[in-house]
């Protein structure tokens, strides 16, 4: 018998999995009422255990199916550490049965944009391939096993990555490692050995990340994909112009790095013999870069309303995040002119470690959520802050401090979970209250 612990998507793509394969389940989740058990009406209450976890279920399993949101020192797992039984993610599992070409994909910002922008340059570019984006990006990677695919390009979040172990892959992809989620992981060293394991089981890697820590990883193929780009810079700044912020045109190198590594592989080419010869295939890239439809939430330019420029960066979870925000509000408005606002759950951040020389876009921020004392408290020494009930509440205090040619960004840098369902709720909101609907 198989346990599925957690749940949530990646639980219920566990148990539409092991129905195909007729392997016997069971069910365990902390929540009383867990909402990926809603599609299945027929499960047998004796193979369910809801409410709490119970460590003498073990006795009777084979496997931990371990779905991502289950903290690492979960007791289950702990004990099941302890007693040598497998545990196993959906990852592994799709890593290990899926004969496609398999693309790992994360980091601590961009990774979303990335697997999408991937996916699109890929499809425009070799139309042969049947290629499939899933992971954390939207489908669980189980859904998607059974479909027709040569390609996979997939999203992997830390909290994937912390229970791993066996991540084979063609393309390993680590773009970025920043402070987040350290209320889970402890310190961003720990945060950074998990980010890092996405690397150690790859063929080929590609990182924006210049050292990286983890022993395993000196006897790999990494690259640094923003340094093998270098010979194309100027391309690339001829072909998108100014229509892109900064830290979009790293995502798009990231991508286009995928794309030439898989062009690579499949040629059976050197790489850097690649760029020099394959100048109409990178051309052909670039052009399809500008049919990319940019993902709502990142730094999505809503338009301009009474002289101030809307701007909702709603996916902004982290200080990282908030940084490359203002960085590109700064290159493309200049300095002072950004009405800032932020908050909510901060995860364990340290707001205190943001430097001055990184706020000088900023004309004031404007605070909200639950962590909004803690913020003021870690940045008001170094810029202008003002604490506000809520989303709408800031948004009517700046209208006091506004001037034509102003900037409004949310840019919140915290997660949304202390007053929105998720950063999609909270950015249609903000979309709401600045009258883009």
């Amino acid at each position: 018998m198989h346990l599925i612990l957690g749940f949530g998507a990646t639980g219920a793509s566990f148990l539409r999995y092991l129905k195909i394969k007729d392997i016997p389940f069971f069910i365990m989740d902390s929540r009383l009422e867990p909402p990926g058990l809603l599609e299945f009406k027929e499960i047998d209450k004796k193979n369910l255990c809801l409410g709490r976890f119970d460590t003498s279920i073990l006795k009777k399993v084979k496997k931990i199916l371990v779905s991502p949101g289950i903290e690492f020192e979960n007791k289950i797992l702990v004990e099941a550490r302890r007693l040598g039984k497998e545990i196993l993610t959906d990852i592994e599992i799709f890593l290990k049965e899926s004969k496609s070409t398999k693309v790992l994909v994360s980091g601590t910002n961009g990774k979303t944009t990335v697997v999408a922008l991937a996916g699109h340059l890929i499809s425009k570019v070799f139309k042969e391939e049947k290629i499939i984006c899933c992971g954390n990006i939207g489908r669980p990677v189980l859904d998607v096993l059974t479909e027709e695919h040569s390609l996979s390009i997939i999203e992997v979040s830390s909290f994937h990555l912390e229970h791993s172990n066996n991540l084979l892959s063609d393309v390993a992809v680590l773009l970025n490692i920043d402070q987040d989620h350290l209320d889970r992981h402890h310190s961003i060293d720990n945060y950074r050995k998990i980010k890092e394991k996405i690397l150690q089981g790859c063929n080929i890697g590609l990182t924006g990340v210049n050292n990286t820590k983890s022993k395993d990883l000196r006897q790999k193929k990494i690259i640094n994909f923003i340094d093998f780009l270098d010979p194309l810079n100027k391309d690339i700044d001829r072909s998108l112009g100014n229509e892109w912020p900064y830290h979009e045109i790293i995502n798009i190198k990231a991508a286009l790095s995928i794309l030439l590594v898989l062009q690579a592989i499949k040629k059976k080419e050197n790489l850097n013999d690649l760029i020099k010869a394959e100048s109409n295939l990178i051309k052909k890239s670039l052009d399809s870069v500008k049919s990319f439809k940019r993902l709502q939430h990142r730094f999505e330019i809503l338009g301009i309303k009474n002289g101030l420029t809307y701007i909702n960066d709603s996916k902004s979870t982290n200080i990282s995040s908030l940084l490359t925000a203002l960085n590109s509000t700064q290159k493309l408005y200049g300095k002072e002119k950004t009405l800032l606002i932020c908050g909510g759950d901060t995860k364990g951040q340290d707001f205190s470690m943001i430097q001055t020389s990184s706020l000088k876009s900023i004309k004031k921020i404007f605070i909200f959520g639950k962590d909004k004392e803690k913020i003021m408290k870690e940045i008001g020494i170094k810029v202008d802050c003002i604490l506000s009930e809520d989303l709408e509440d800031a948004l009517q205090k700046l209208k006091n401090f506004s001037s034509q040619g102003d900037v409004v960004l949310l840019s919140p840098s915290c997660s949304s979970t202390d007053m929105f369902s998720d950063y999609k709720e909270r950015g249609n909101k903000f979309r709401q209250l600045s009258g883009f609907v």
